[in-house]
């Protein structure tokens, strides 16, 4: 099963979006932005699914930090938040795509499923 890194403080949205893939992946839920990196190595996604803002930290921060170990470089991004320009942030931080919140079940699904066959 492919693994799926969920990034997201709102702990009810975290649980929903974890329950909602489940059944198709293993998912790891991170409901903080400091301990990442050993989350990374010890999970290996094959895809993270990251909220913009994660309490004091946004997605361009955490996203570079990621990028900046070579063994993570490949790994595939989503961005999904409510913010109003989250287009331009999901282009600036080349996002392999974006989900503006509220999104539906359907949506999530076919965007992890479009990311995830372009990536193999």
């Amino acid at each position: 099963m492919k693994k799926i890194l969920v990034i997201e403080d709102d702990y009810d949205i975290g649980f929903t979006v974890e329950m909602a893939l489940a059944d198709e992946y293993v998912v790891m839920v991170l409901n903080e932005a400091f301990h990442i990196i050993s989350s990374l190595h010890d999970f290996l996604p094959d895809l993270i699914l990251i909220d913009n803002s994660i309490g004091p930290r946004e997605a361009p921060e955490i996203i570079n930090e990621i990028r900046s170990f070579d063994a993570y470089q490949n790994i595939p991004f989503v961005l999904f938040s409510a913010h109003p320009n989250i287009e331009k942030i999901a282009d600036d931080i080349l996002a392999n795509a974006y989900l503006a919140k509220p999104f539906d079940l359907d949506d999530l699904y076919s965007c992890i499923e479009g990311v995830l066959e372009l990536n193999n």
